[in-house]
C-alpha cells in the first residue's frame, strides 16, 4: 500500500493497525543538521509541491502535505517594498498591501501587524476587483501543468489543495483584531467577503483540481488561542458554517473526498460545528492547549492528526519540569509515544504527528530516533518510493 493509499484507508478506517506518519514541516536548516550527521545531498523542502531531489521528508520516509494552490488574494498583487529596516527587524509592505514588522533573519515568528490595506467596507469595495477577477491568472502559480504531473505521478506525499478558511481569509485581509470584530460591526460585509472568496476559490480551485487531482483540501484556519477560539459558536454557525458546507459540497462534486483543517490552540468549542460543515480531520492538537484524548472520546468519527508533544525533544528545559520522568531525550520520546500513539492507534482514524512543525532546535539524531521508534514499535508503515 502506498502512502497516499494508506491515507485514504486511514480516513475510511480500513488501514488495520498500519499508521501513516505525516510531518507538517521542518524549521531546522539542513546545514545545521548536516553538522549533526545528516547526509550530503538532502535538500531543504519547499513549502508547496514537492522537491525534485531528495529532501528531509524523503530522507526520513515521512509524508508531507504537498500543497497545490491558487491565488486567493489580490491580482495584481501589491509590490513588496521595504519601508524601514533596523539591525533586527524590517518593516515591509507585502503582496496584500499590508504593512508588517518582521525579523530580519527570516526566523519563524509571527509578524507584528502595523497596518492593512483594507480597514473598512469602502476600502474593500475599492479593492474588490483585485480580489475577485483575473481567474485565469489565479490558477497559474508557477507552472501548473508541470507541477500537476509531478504531484499526480508520485505516491509518497498527500496532494493537498490549500485554501484559507473563512476566519483565516479575513485575518489576512483585515488583521486578527478586525477579523474578530467585523462579524459584530457589519455581518453583511463579512458575508460579502466570504461569498466572494468562496466563488473565487471554487472557480480557480476547479482548475487546480483538474490538473493536480488532490487527495484532500487542506484548510488553514488559525482561529484558536491557547484558551479557545477567537470566534464564538453563534458567529461561526451564522457566518462560517455556510462557507464550509458549500466548500465541502464543491469538493465532493469535484471528486475530492476529505477536508483536513489546521488550527492551533484549543478548538474544542467549535469542533462539532466544523464536523457539521464537512471537516473530516483536525490538526495539530497542541499539547499545551488541548486534550486530544477528550476529542477522541467526544468525536468518534473525527480523524485526528498530531498530539505528540514537540517539546519531548528538550525534556531538560526547565519549562518541562515534571512532565517527563527523565531528562534524557530518548527516554522522553519513548514515554511520549507510548502516551499518545499506543491508545490512539487502538482508537483508529489517527495520523501520528507532532503537535506543530519540527522546531529549529531539534537535533538530527533525536528526530531520526523518533521516526525509527514509530516504525519499530507503533505500526508506522510509510513506504518511500520516489527515489528508490
Amino acid at each position: 500500500m502506498t502512502n497516499r493509499e494508506l491515507f485514504h484507508a486511514t480516513m475510511r478506517r480500513e488501514n488495520g493497525d498500519r499508521l501513516l506518519h505525516v510531518v507538517q514541516g521542518f524549521f531546522p536548516r539542513v546545514e545545521d543538521w548536516r553538522a549533526q550527521g545528516l547526509p550530503a545531498g538532502i535538500a531543504q523542502p519547499p513549502f508547496p509541491g514537492i522537491s525534485p531531489t531528495p529532501d528531509l521528508f524523503d530522507h526520513f520516509n515521512v509524508s508531507k502535505f504537498a500543497y497545490c494552490r491558487f491565488e486567493e488574494f489580490h491580482v495584481p498583487a501589491f509590490e513588496r517594498i521595504v519601508v524601514a529596516e533596523s539591525a533586527t527587524t524590517k518593516v515591509v509592505r507585502n503582496s496584500r498591501g499590508n504593512t508588517l514588522e518582521v525579523r530580519s533573519d527570516g526566523g519563524a515568528s509571527l509578524p507584528h501587524e502595523l497596518d492593512f490595506a483594507i480597514k473598512s467596507r469602502l476600502d474593500y469595495e475599492t479593492l474588490r476587483d483585485r480580489l475577485t477577477s483575473h481567474l485565469d491568472e489565479r490558477a497559474q502559480l508557477g507552472d501548473l501543468g508541470v507541477e500537476g504531473e509531478a504531484l499526480r505521478g508520485q505516491r509518497d506525499h498527500l496532494v493537498s489543495l490549500w485554501v484559507h478558511g473563512p476566519f483565516a481569509y479575513l485575518r489576512e485581509l483585515l488583521g486578527v483584531q478586525n477579523a474578530i470584530v467585523a462579524p459584530y460591526d457589519d455581518p453583511d460585509w463579512v458575508r460579502l467577503m466570504l461569498d466572494d472568496h468562496l466563488r473565487v476559490s471554487m472557480e480557480a480551485g476547479a482548475r487546480v483540481i483538474d490538473t493536480c487531482r488532490p487527495d484532500l483540501s487542506y484548510v488553514w484556519e488559525d482561529c484558536c488561542g491557547s484558551s479557545g477560539p477567537m470566534v464564538s459558536p453563534p458567529v461561526f454557525q451564522e457566518l462560517y458554517l455556510p462557507w464550509y458546507r458549500r466548500w465541502k459540497s464543491f469538493l465532493l462534486d469535484m471528486g475530492v473526498p476529505w477536508i483536513v483543517m489546521d488550527t492551533d490552540g484549543c478548538p474544542t468549542p467549535l469542533v462539532r460545528l466544523w464536523m457539521e460543515g464537512g471537516v473530516d480531520c483536525i490538526l495539530p492538537w497542541e499539547v499545551n492547549s488541548v486534550d486530544i484524548f477528550q476529542a477522541a472520546r467526544e468525536h468518534a468519527d473525527l480523524a485526528l492528526m498530531g498530539g505528540i508533544y514537540k517539546h519531548m525533544f528538550e525534556p531538560a528545559d526547565p519549562a518541562q519540569a515534571g512532565r517527563f520522568r527523565s531528562t534524557d531525550v530518548r527516554q522522553a520520546i519513548d514515554e511520549e509515544l507510548d502516551r499518545v500513539v499506543r491508545p490512539l492507534r487502538q482508537r483508529g482514524r489517527y495520523l501520528p504527528s507532532l503537535d506543530h512543525w519540527v522546531f529549529r532546535e531539534v537535533r538530527y539524531p533525536d528526530f531520526r530516533y523518533y521516526c525509527e521508534q514509530l516504525v519499530g514499535k507503533y505500526g508506522v508503515a510509510n513506504r518511500s518510493t520516489r527515489f528508490g
